[in-house]
This record gives C-alpha cells, structure tokens and sequence, in this order.
C-alpha cells in the first residue's frame, strides 16, 4: 500500500513539474514575447523582466522537483534493477532514463546561463557616462544578451518536449532509445 502510495505521489508531482516547465515555456515563447511587440520597449523591458523574474523561481522549483519525484518514481517501480544488474545501457528503458538526466543537465546548465550570466546583463539600465559610444556598447550588449536569452529557451522548450516523448516511451513502451 506504501509503495502505491509514494507511486501515485511521485507521479504527480513529476507531471506537476512536467506542466509547469513545458506549460510556462510555452506561455513565455508563444503569448508573452510576442505581446511585447505590441507595447513601448520600455514598458516590454519591465514586462518582461517581471514575467521572468517570476517563471524563473517556476522553473528552478520544477528542474528541482524533477531529479526527486525522478527517483521516487524509480524506486516505487521496482526498476533498480537497471542499476544494480549494470542492465542500464543494455535496455531501451535504461538507455532513455541516462537521455533524459542528460537532458535535465543541459536544461539546468542553460538556466543557470540565463539566470546567473545573461539576466543580469539585461537588468542594466544604459547610463550616460563615457559618453555616446558607451550607451551604444551597454544596448548593444543588452541586446546580444537578449538574443542569447530568446535563444537558450527555444532550445529548453524543444528538449523539454524531447524529455516528455521519452518520458511517455518509458511509460507505456519501455523507452524509444
């Protein structure tokens, strides 16, 4: 009964993770970026800013809720096997759960890219000191970092469908790899 329990536990809170990540990459890519066009770039800046400053704790709750409810779900279906029988590279199950953590480490890498290098090279504000040729450089800047940030979340939204097609293979095939 135990086991049922921490199954049906883990399994929602992986898919909670799931709908959060995919849905708010989704919401952020597909309505918000592009409403932004439509109002002054100032007010898209802040907009902007606030949205991602919120999806941001988000997606960190969720890239942390992965690797545990991961585990749970794991242990409850009796597959550690995989692991203690080295069967984990011999199995298409085994082969797509090493995909996915992969995966998850790059989605991680490139959140702490956005969050730790680009965002706050975006959160500057273009002072006047140096003269002309400085507030170019500083938007220039901001917008290369811009760029990267556009870049680094189509790249996470198309490996977090990745990660869910492999997710589903395993569920009810036994892994796509």
């Amino acid at each position: 009964m135990t086991a049922t329990w921490v199954r049906v536990l883990a399994s929602y809170l992986h898919l909670l993770a799931v709908a959060v990540y995919v849905g708010g990459s989704v919401a952020m890519e597909f309505v918000l970026g592009p409403a932004q066009r439509f109002v002054p770039p100032a007010q898209a800046q802040v907009l902007g800013q606030r949205a991602a400053d919120r999806f941001l704790v988000l997606v960190w709750g969720a890239l942390a809720l992965f690797p545990v409810s991961g585990m749970l779900l794991f242990f409850s279906l009796s597959d550690q096997h995989l692991v203690t029988r080295g069967e984990l590279f011999s199995t298409g199950y085994g082969r797509t759960l090493v995909a996915m953590m992969a995966l998850w480490a790059v989605l991680v890498v490139n959140g702490a890219l956005i969050t730790f290098v680009f965002r706050p090279r975006l959160a500057r504000r273009a002072t006047a000191r140096g003269g002309g040729a400085a507030v170019a450089e500083q938007v220039e800047s901001m917008q290369r970092a811009a760029q990267w940030v556009s870049r680094l979340t189509r790249v996470d939204l198309v490996l977090a469908l990745v990660i869910v097609l492999f997710g589903a293979s395993m569920a009810y095939g036994g892994g796509i790899l």
